[in-house]
C-alpha cells in the first residue's frame, strides 16, 4: 500500500483551474497554463503510464482594477467544467522523466460595468508539449516513505491553441483567438515539517514559473504584451491530508499594441495577485490511487483586470 501511496503522491501534478479572467481593451487573455493554473507538487512527473483529472467550479467577478490599482464595481461570474490527460513516456532523459499533457475545457462566462454581457463554449486547448522532471530524494529518509521529501525540478514548453469560441464585436470572449506560447520552471521542495508536530509530518513548497509569449489577434490586429506569472503553494502535509496556502500572480512586461502602434506607454499593463486556502486528499479505491482537491482563491491587488473569488474543485487519477 506504501508503493501505491507513494505513487500516487507524485502523479498528476497540474492543476485544472485558477482562471484569472483578464479583460484589457479589445482582448480577453489569461496567463498560459493548465486550466487552472498550478499549485500543489507542481514539479512532480508519476512513473510512465496515463493520467487523468477532472474539475469544475465557478468564481464571482466583484470588481475591475484600474491602471493605478483602484477598484471599481464590476459584475459577472465564470463557471467552468473541465478535463487533463497526462502520458509519462517510458524512456528516461537526462536522468529525468518526460511526458506531454493536453487540456479541454468549457466555460460560461459573464461580465460588465452596467451592462453584463455572457458567453459561453469550449475554451482554447492547453498542452504541455513538452516537460522534464527530475526528483533528487532527500537521503535522510526511506524511499519508502509515502512523502516525497527532497526536491524535484520541472522544465516545459506549454502551448495555448486558440480552438475556443471568439467573435470579433463580442466581451467577453471564451476563446482567445492567438496561440500562446509559455516556456515554464518549477520547484518542489518537501522537508519535515517546519511547525509544530501536530500540524503534520511534513512541510511542502512549490512554485512554476510561466514566460507567456502572446501570438497578435489576426482577426483584431491586437497583440497582447508580454508576461510573467507565478503558480505557488506553501502546505503541510499530515497523512493522507494536505492543506494550506495557495495563490497566482502575473505582471505584464510589454505594451499591448494595435495595428503595430502601442495602445499606451505602461497604462494598460496588467498585473494580479491572488491567494487563497486548499485541501487536498489522497485516497485508494479498490487499490486505485485517487487525488481530491478544493482551493478558494481570492483576488486581493491587480491593475488593468478583473478581481474575483471563487472555488476549483479538482479530482485525479490513473487511468
Amino acid at each position: 500500500m506504501k508503493c501505491v501511496v507513494r505513487a500516487f503522491n507524485i502523479i498528476f501534478t497540474t492543476a485544472v483551474l485558477t482562471l484569472p479572467f483578464n479583460v484589457k481593451a479589445a482582448e480577453s487573455i489569461s496567463p498560459a497554463g493548465p486550466i487552472g493554473g498550478t499549485d500543489i507538487r507542481s514539479a512532480f512527473l508519476p512513473p510512465p503510464g496515463n493520467y487523468v483529472a477532472a474539475v469544475a467550479g465557478g468564481m464571482n467577478i466583484d470588481n475591475w482594477y484600474t491602471s493605478n490599482g483602484d477598484s471599481m464595481s464590476a459584475d459577472g461570474h465564470v463557471y467552468f467544467a473541465g478535463t487533463g490527460l497526462l502520458h509519462v513516456y517510458d524512456q528516461p532523459f537526462l536522468s529525468g522523466t518526460i511526458g506531454s499533457t493536453i487540456y479541454l475545457g468549457a466555460l460560461r462566462t459573464c461580465f460588465g460595468m452596467s451592462t453584463v454581457s455572457c458567453a459561453s463554449g469550449m475554451q482554447d486547448i492547453y498542452s504541455d508539449v513538452f516537460a522534464w522532471s527530475k526528483f533528487n530524494p532527500s537521503k535522510q529518509f526511506s524511499p519508502d516513505s509515502p512523502i516525497p521529501f527532497g526536491t524535484a525540478y520541472w522544465v516545459g514548453l506549454g502551448l495555448n491553441i486558440p480552438t475556443g469560441s471568439f467573435k470579433k464585436d463580442r466581451m467577453p470572449n471564451v476563446g482567445s483567438n492567438f496561440y500562446t506560447i509559455s516556456p515554464n520552471v518549477g520547484i518542489t521542495h518537501t522537508v519535515p515539517s517546519l511547525l509544530p508536530e501536530g500540524l503534520g509530518e511534513a512541510t511542502e513548497l512549490s512554485a512554476r514559473l510561466f514566460f507567456n509569449y502572446y501570438t497578435e489577434n489576426r482577426d483584431t490586429d491586437y497583440h497582447s504584451g508580454y508576461v510573467v506569472s507565478l503558480d505557488f503553494a506553501g502546505t503541510q502535509r499530515s497523512g493522507a491530508w494536505q492543506y494550506g496556502v495557495t495563490g497566482t500572480t502575473y505582471k505584464q512586461l510589454t505594451d499591448d499594441t494595435l495595428n503595430g502602434r502601442q495602445v499606451s506607454n505602461g497604462g494598460s499593463r496588467a498585473a494580479l495577485f491572488s491567494v487563497g486556502p486548499l485541501l487536498a486528499y489522497d485516497f485508494a479505491v479498490d487499490g486505485k490511487p485517487y487525488n481530491l482537491m478544493a482551493k478558494f482563491l481570492t483576488t486581493v491587488w491587480g491593475e488593468n483586470t478583473t478581481g474575483v473569488s471563487g472555488l476549483t474543485l479538482r479530482l485525479a487519477t490513473e487511468f
